[in-house]
């Protein structure tokens, strides 16, 4: 058994049919079929700070998780109305979960600056609004100051002390994948 310190306590929640093919396999890995193709830059970028902060991290998918607090099943959101779905309670090696702000992961999601202070926000939409931001790679100095800023979202410390984005009600994870034997529950669910 694991010490405490070496593990976190998680959850996924995943549609039956996937829940299905994990006990199967015995192992759950993301396939990216339901990544909308202009979130997939996004998906890249995270992909690239697995590498950097995930040890022995081989480049999947991520499979998304909940670190705080528990899903509430009761409230709506977590799968379409009417959905069955499954909340799978784990416990994961800390060292493979990566941690981030799930507020703060729209920018990333939506090429937002994540910026410091209202200020800084609006010096960097007045730099850029010519620019279409949004959806297009800006110039290569810009490109990296923008993405840059993204590396906020592991920085829960901060966001916690940030007037603009404080506090943090919910925080996300990532893992390359989960092995059956790290499963502790299962809730089935209908999406709400």
């Amino acid at each position: 058994m694991s010490s405490a310190r070496s593990t976190i306590r998680v959850w996924s929640i995943q549609r039956a049919g996937c829940w299905d093919l994990f006990l199967k396999r015995g192992i759950l890995r993301a396939d990216g079929r339901r990544i909308l193709h202009h979130f997939r830059p996004a998906y890249r970028w995270l992909m690239a700070q697995m590498h950097e902060r995930i040890p022995g991290y081989a480049g999947g998918l991520p499979v998304w998780l909940w670190c705080f607090p528990k899903p509430d099943l009761r409230h709506g959101g977590h799968l379409a109305r009417g959905e069955h779905g499954v909340r799978i309670e784990l416990e994961l090696p800390r060292d493979r979960v990566l941690s981030l702000d799930f507020e703060t992961w729209h920018c990333v999601l939506n090429r937002w600056r994540l910026s410091r202070s209202w200020r800084e926000n609006r010096d960097w939409d007045r730099q850029t609004e010519a620019l279409g931001q949004y959806r297009a790679p800006l110039p290569p100095p810009l490109e990296e100051e923008l993405q840059a800023t993204w590396q906020r979202v592991f920085d829960l410390d901060f966001l916690r002390r940030s007037k603009l984005w404080g506090p943090v009600d919910e925080i996300q994870g990532v893992t390359e994948y989960v092995l059956l034997e790290e499963v502790r529950s299962a809730k089935e669910f209908v999406g709400r």
